[in-house]
Formats: C-alpha cells, structure tokens, sequence
C-alpha cells in the first residue's frame, strides 16, 4: 500500500504526463496537418475577424481564407495553435491535483479526464480571441504604417511584438484565476511557458535553424520582455514600500479653515 502523499505524488505526476501527450499530439498535428486539415481553428478565426472587421472572408481552393477588402490572407502560422498550447499548459496548471483530493483512482482518472478536455476546450476558445486580436491590431499597424524603418522594426517584427503583447498578459488574466499564484508567479509563469514553445521546441527540432536571423531576433525580443518582467516585481515591491512608509495622507492639502491651524 502507497501512503497518502505517495499516491498524491503519483496522481500530479499521471497528470502532467497526460497533460503533456495531449501538448505533444497538438503539437504534431499541426506541424503536419495541412491548411484544410486546420480548418477547426481557421474557419472560426475568420468568423470572429469578420466579426471585428466587417471585412468577408472568403475560404480559397487552397485551404487559406482570403479577405480581399482587409488584404489579409489567414495562412498556417495564422492558426494560433502555439498561443493554444500555451493556454492549455497554464489551464492545465489551474486544474492541477490537490493535496486534499481522497477520491479513488478511477473517479479520479474520469474526473481528470473530464478537467483535460475542458481545458483543451477553454484553450481553443483563448486561442481564437488572442488570435483574432492579435491579427486585429496587426491590420491596424500596417494601415497606419506601423513598421518603423527608422528603428530597424519591419512587419514581421511588429507582427512578432504584437503577438507577445497579447499572448503574454492573456496568459497572466489565466493564471490570475488561481489563486494559490503569487504576483510573481503571475508574471514569470506565461513567459516560461512563451520560452519553452517559442525557444526551446524549436531548439530541440531544428527549426531555429531554418532562419537564424530571424530567431535571433525573437531571442532579442523575448530578452526585452524578460527584462521587464524581471524588474516588475522590484519595482512593485518599491512602490508598496514607500506607499506604506509614505501614507496618502501625507500628500493631502491642509485644512485651512481647521482651527489648530488657525492658531498657528
């Protein structure tokens, strides 16, 4: 017989094990699945930027999805499966076993099961509108000429800081629902999760090498953001100190008609 904090241990251990096939076998899908093989996320994605646009998207021949009146073609990369397995790594994060869980095995594992395909289901949602809004503000960027030359920035590298921008504090707004998080875990948490997808998968598959420059660049990007979240919490911790060294009241007009002032 396992004591209790053995079969806890195991149970977060069948967890994430699962939870981590389930990232892997998306994963898979889409580097192989063709355009009309991702129909499930890009039909959807075309609803809601109609929706957000009043631009028609029409479906090509061959799988994309073509707004003619936007000059916007929705192509493979455009699906947001990565932002996707993001969000279900931090769902799965949110429904992860606890301590005091005493149900036997197999209403555990059927429950588990249940909280998996919810989180998958909650990802894809996430997914669509952090896509559909990530595009959204990228079609504003280019119609307003966006791409600052002068800064050495162009539209691919827009695109990508857009998309760190959105994808980032929406993965921090999920982990904010857990309520065992830290504020630093709530910041260091998503760019974690960024690094092991958008760095460390294409690492380990090669793929960073299909374009150095263009990785080095997401590396530049990426050590900005980092830099940032890491002097976040500093900076935070600073100003609560000085608010409570500093009251508010301190910074207040005195009462001019108050009659020990009148005194003075």
């Amino acid at each position: 017989m396992y004591s209790r904090p053995e079969r806890v241990q195991g149970r977060a251990l069948l967890w994430w094990l699962t939870a981590l096939l389930v990232a892997l076998a998306l994963k898979h899908h889409y580097s192989v699945a063709s355009l009309s093989e991702l129909d499930w996320m890009l039909r959807p994605l075309a609803r809601l930027l109609e929706g957000f646009t009043g631009q028609a998207f029409v479906r090509a021949a061959n799988g994309e999805w073509v707004s003619t009146g936007a000059d916007v073609r929705l192509v493979k990369a455009c699906a947001g499966v990565n932002f996707m397995l993001m969000s279900f790594l931090v769902y799965a994060w949110l429904m992860r076993p606890v301590s005091r869980a005493r149900a036997g095995l197999r209403s555990w594992a059927t429950s588990r099961a249940f909280l998996l395909s919810l989180a998958v289901m909650a990802a894809w949602l996430t997914a669509l509108f952090a896509n559909s809004l990530r595009i959204v503000l990228a079609m504003q960027a280019e119609s307003r000429g966006w791409h600052l030359d002068a800064a050495g920035l162009h539209a691919a590298d827009v695109h990508r800081w857009i998309g760190m921008l959105v994808y980032l504090p929406l993965l921090s707004l999920q982990m904010m629902a857990d309520r065992r998080a830290t504020g630093r875990e709530v910041l260091v948490m998503p760019l974690l999760v960024y690094l092991l997808l958008m760095l460390l998968v294409p690492m380990l598959t090669g793929n960073a090498c299909h374009d150095p420059a263009l990785f080095s660049r997401h590396l530049l990007s990426l050590a900005c953001v980092g830099a940032v979240v890491a002097v976040t919490p500093v900076l935070l911790r600073r100003a609560i100190i000085l608010a409570r060294r500093y009251p508010a009241t301190m910074f207040e007009k005195p009462d001019l008609y108050d009659p020990d002032l009148r005194r003075l």
